[in-house]
């Protein structure tokens, strides 16, 4: 009896254990799958008058954030980054943000603060979690056939929650085609789901025929799209991955891609452009041209008008939650096409210092040989390369594989470094071998 009873006590930490990783992949799945279905769950929830169990998912993320926090180990850095977001919250408080803002603003980056805080579990058990990425892209596929070939009733549908007006689907065209968007809301969310999806399962792929026709296959879906900047990333990320191999070069790869990100609206300032040049040139340029002409010098002028360049805006005064809880004086901070710009509206200079962390971050996940730091590494770097004109923080699962992302750096144990240019290169030919 003594002995079963002591076995009984040495099993109960392991159950809860293995409940608590559990829910934390269930809740990351249950996410995923609300983003990928979200243009059509919003078109049938409404109908049943549950529109607002779609956001479970999201209040789940925060509650497990706050259980998981106090558990949490890493280096002082994060600590410093939640005490700004703490201090940048009240800063928006004083600039003339309500409660609602930031509560909004903390909703909408917790896929972020959730996956950073429980990178863990979701990487141990990674083969449930493939399987729902697999089983959501090949959704996706689907719902771009049957958007393009058929009707599907949620296409350009907006519903009320409360005295809110709600996009379930936006439908809108360019040059008179359609931006098919699927399952989910917007053209340009689909195209960043499918690339995202599509690198991460492509790390754990060893057929060299399954893996270039799942690249082909997500390309060619991405196009369909019409999102012309996620098709691009997904491109470029592929070749990067290809020059892993070489430290040097690579590292100069993500210092590029990082600093073009900021250099990109400051191009808008400092240079000229001809108003004339947003409907002359060619469509594929348009849109690059109003965010340099119009978008990022209009952001830049009403922040430097308020005297907000160096402390920001505030956590909760920039961004999509000033569609719904509207700030006099701030039309120009709903968004901003740059998640540059978008860290700097909010956090001034600490921004872009955080923005900047990039590099290391994919350095890190650069050294690593496993299948799963070449996926973050892969899904990162095109992230990071979307960002040029998207502001990425309004995605919920780019914020999801940013933060495990982040996570999963910050927790891991640190590796020697090998003791050759050799070893370096042996090490990295396994990444390079998965593409080929």
């Amino acid at each position: 009896m003594t002995s079963n009873s002591a076995y009984t006590a040495e099993q109960r930490p392991s159950m809860l254990v293995f409940n608590k990783s559990t829910v934390i992949v269930w809740v990351a799945i249950s996410l995923i799958v609300i983003e990928t279905f979200s243009g059509a769950l919003r078109f049938y929830f409404d109908q049943a008058g549950i529109s607002a169990l779609l956001y479970l998912p999201k209040v789940a993320c925060i509650a497990l954030f706050l259980f998981e926090l106090q558990y949490f180990k890493a280096n002082r850095m994060v600590w410093v980054g939640l005490l700004l977001l703490l201090i940048s919250g009240l800063l928006a408080m004083l600039h003339g943000a309500s409660l609602n803002n930031l509560a909004f603003s903390l909703f909408g980056i917790s896929p972020l603060l959730f996956a950073l805080v429980c990178s863990g579990p979701l990487i141990h058990r990674k083969r449930l979690f493939c399987w729902a990425i697999g089983l959501c892209l090949l959704a996706s596929i689907i719902g771009i056939a049957l958007d393009k070939y058929t009707f599907v009733p949620w296409k350009g549908y907006s519903y009320s929650l409360g005295e809110t007006q709600l996009a379930a689907n936006t439908a809108w065209s360019t040059d008179e085609t359609d931006r098919i968007a699927g399952f989910a809301r917007v053209s340009n969310a689909l195209s960043i789901i499918i690339a995202i999806f599509s690198l991460y399962l492509a790390m754990f792929i060893r057929s060299r025929l399954l893996l270039v026709a799942l690249c082909a296959v997500a390309f060619y879906s991405i196009i369909l799209t019409t999102s012309k900047a996620p098709a691009g990333a997904f491109v470029l990320t592929l070749g990067m991955l290809f020059i892993t191999r070489f430290r040097w070069t690579s590292r100069i790869v993500f210092v590029v891609a990082v600093l073009i990100g900021l250099a990109l609206p400051i191009l808008g300032l400092v240079h000229d452009f001809d108003p004339n040049a947003i409907t002359s040139s060619d469509s594929s340029l348009s849109s690059l041209y109003d965010r340099l002409i119009n978008t990022w010098p209009n952001v830049v002028n009403a922040m430097s008008r308020d005297g907000w360049t160096l402390t920001g805006a505030g956590f909760g005064l920039f961004g999509s939650t000033l569609a719904l809880f509207p700030v006099p004086g701030t039309e120009f901070f709903s968004g901003s096409d740059s998640s540059a710009v978008y860290l700097w509206g909010v956090l001034g200079v600490a921004g872009i210092l955080l923005y900047l962390l990039q590099i290391p971050l994919f350095c890190r996940l650069a050294d690593e040989i496993t299948p799963i730091g070449r996926a973050l590494l892969a899904i990162g770097f095109c992230i990071c390369l979307i960002s040029w004109t998207t502001d990425m923080f309004e995605v919920a699962v780019a914020n999801l594989f940013m933060g495990l992302s982040m996570g999963h750096v910050l927790t891991r144990k640190t590796e020697p470094a090998p003791a050759s240019s050799k070893v370096q290169e042996l090490h990295s030919l396994p990444a390079l071998s998965n593409l080929l």
